[in-house]
């Protein structure tokens, strides 16, 4: 039986149960719940849409290294009724790359079971000759996500098709399109612009940050430009891997390299024993304070701490994970695994990090506290691809510079952690799709 609902009507639905964002994908007959749906040719979409961390289930000769996601999906039906499906799952195979969605439908009454059903040939052929589809919508919320499918009949998947035809809708991924009508009249990237020319136009600003509370309040430290930038975004500060406004990640830049990610390891000695670890590795030591700071590269020895870097379980000339139990490991001559990084970490920390960044490039001035100027010269980096994140790490574009500390403070040892990993400001562009200079006015 056919709906005559429209998009915005399921997208009111969505929004009333917290919705920000509202997308659609037209399916094809090979998006079943046998196959699983096609989420795109790329990972972009695990850092658009909230997941668990990723995890690796295993590896096959046909699909390589594969890896999981748990995700909180929620269907949706057009009297707003909501129900979980408990299975629901992203599949990522890093070898293609791509990424589905699996057991969306079991455990879940409210999931449209008989419109995912496998297609005979009969059916396939009769679908294709009518150029008759279904339509996905998705609703993105702050930690889960809407989902609800139209039928092949009903007016939702016609409008849908209208407006990818149209170009009535902008493309979200590489599969998705956003549905914004009447809610997102300009796109982030143009807000995130506005935004920044206004506080281009401000000039020196004191260094500060937000409370708790929202309060700006006078701040110095090594982070201040950064944390100054934000305030004037309305972010607080935060240890999260989370983009920081609406679909971008801010970073204030200027000059040197530029730090990606701080994850910590999760392997190795590093782990057992912080103490046993800076003895046995430490770059440089006093009475009172031990060091591991020294830059690392890829199977290049570090004659100060011993180690070596390596990406185990990654084939460079195929762009491919070979071993999904590898990663990046810091190993002695010995063999002894120092720290490491599992290709789980590597990605879950890659899927919240990476999707659009703004590098803002920013002056500072040394008053009797420091005060900052931002822009005029921005860089919008868009699509950062898990195949160019593998091989800037395989061929050390990204490097490994840590801050590690142990300092002796009242007859005891306290450590400071900070794993860095880091690039120069010239390879910037190199580990993403598309970048673009941008000149605020």
């Amino acid at each position: 039986m056919s709906s005559s609902a429209s998009l915005a009507d399921v997208a009111n639905i969505m929004r009333q149960n917290g919705a920000e964002i509202v997308i659609f994908k037209i399916l094809a007959n090979n998006d079943n719940s046998k196959q699983q749906i096609y989420f795109g040719s790329d990972f972009t979409i695990l850092q658009a849409i909230p997941t668990g961390d990723i995890y690796e289930d295993g590896y096959s000769e046909k699909k390589g290294a594969i890896f999981k996601a748990k995700v909180d999906l929620n269907w949706v039906d057009l009297q707003g009724n909501v129900e979980n499906a408990p299975g629901a799952q992203f599949i990522l195979y890093p070898k293609y790359p791509e990424v589905r969605l699996s057991g969306f439908v079991r455990g879940c009454g409210l999931a449209p079971g008989h419109l995912m059903q496998p297609p005979t040939p009969e059916e396939r052929k009769d679908r294709e000759v009518r150029q008759a589809n279904r339509c996905l919508v998705l609703g993105i919320r702050d930690k889960s996500i809407l989902a609800y499918v139209s039928s092949w009949e009903d007016n939702l998947s016609k409008e849908a098709a209208e407006r990818i035809r149209t170009e009535q809708s902008e493309r979200f991924t590489s599969v998705f399109y956003e549905y914004a009508d009447g809610i997102r009249t300009t796109s982030t990237r143009e807000k995130l612009i506005n935004r920044l020319s206004e506080i281009h136009n401000m000039g020196f600003i004191e260094s500060c940050r937000l409370d708790k509370d929202g309060n700006r309040i006078p701040y110095v430290a090594q982070n201040s430009a950064g944390l100054t930038l934000e305030s004037f975004f309305g972010i607080t500060p935060n240890g999260r891997s989370e983009p920081d406004f609406m679909d971008w990640e801010l970073k204030a830049h200027s000059s040197g390299a530029v730090t990606l990610m701080t994850p910590e390891p999760d392997t190795g000695s590093y782990l057992e024993d912080l103490s046993a670890f800076m003895d046995a590795y430490a770059t440089s030591r006093t009475d009172e304070k031990i060091n591991f700071a020294s830059i690392h590269r890829m199977n290049e020895p570090n004659a100060r701490s011993s180690l070596t870097m390596q990406l185990v379980g990654f084939n460079r000339a195929k762009s491919e994970i070979t071993d999904p139990k590898g990663g990046m490991l810091l190993t002695d001559p010995n063999g002894n695994i120092a720290a490491g990084w599992s290709f789980q970490k590597l990605l879950t920390h890659w899927k919240r990090k990476h999707a659009n960044t703004c590098y803002v490039v920013y002056q500072k001035e040394d008053r009797d506290v420091p005060y900052f100027a931002y822009g005029p010269s921005v860089k919008l980096c868009t699509g950062a691809g898990i195949k160019n994140y593998l091989n800037a790490l395989s061929d050390s574009v990204i490097y490994y510079d840590p801050g590690i500390n142990m300092k002796l403070k009242d007859g005891k040892w306290k450590g400071k952690k900070r794993n860095q990993f880091r690039i120069k400001w010239k390879d910037v562009s190199s580990i993403y799709d598309s970048s673009e200079d941008v000149i605020l006015s």
